[in-house]
């Protein structure tokens, strides 16, 4: 699914945030997460949110967000949308660097446990052939 960033003034009082639940007003900067849907699967959903309140996008990190409609807005307005996406970026880039550190010390410990398993192992069939030469020699002493 794709997403993106849909920034404008709002048109009316009638638009909800979705992340406060206060009504953003009219001719106030909103920001728009838009995510679209293949054809024939319903509309594409859109949720509104105030400037100040949006703090993370959900959905597919790995996916640039393209904000649409920047140009509509004065310059002042678009120097602060610009900041709050970099903001949200640089927090689901940490986020996915924590959990790609975590990951691989997780891999890192599996390994870890494999090879003890394996060295384990190993050295059971060692003792296991060293106890069937003993055994081999001890009969051979007794002929």
């Amino acid at each position: 699914m794709k997403q993106y960033i849909e920034v404008g003034y709002a048109l009316s009082n009638r638009v909800k945030c979705q992340n406060c639940l206060q009504n953003i007003v009219k001719d106030d900067i909103r920001i728009g997460h838009v995510l679209t849907r293949p054809p024939g699967f319903g509309f594409d959903k859109k949720v509104w949110y105030h400037l100040h309140c949006l703090t993370s996008i959900k959905g597919d990190r790995n996916q640039d967000l393209d904000v649409v409609n920047i140009h509509s807005l004065k310059e002042g307005d678009q120097k602060k949308v610009r900041q709050k996406v970099d903001q949200i970026k640089k927090s689901s880039y940490q986020k996915k660097d924590q959990k790609e550190v975590k990951y691989l010390s997780k891999q890192e410990h599996f390994q870890n446990y494999v090879k003890i398993q394996r060295d384990l192992h190993f050295n059971q069939k060692l003792r296991q052939q060293a106890m069937f030469f003993e055994k081999m020699d001890q009969s051979d002493e007794q002929w």
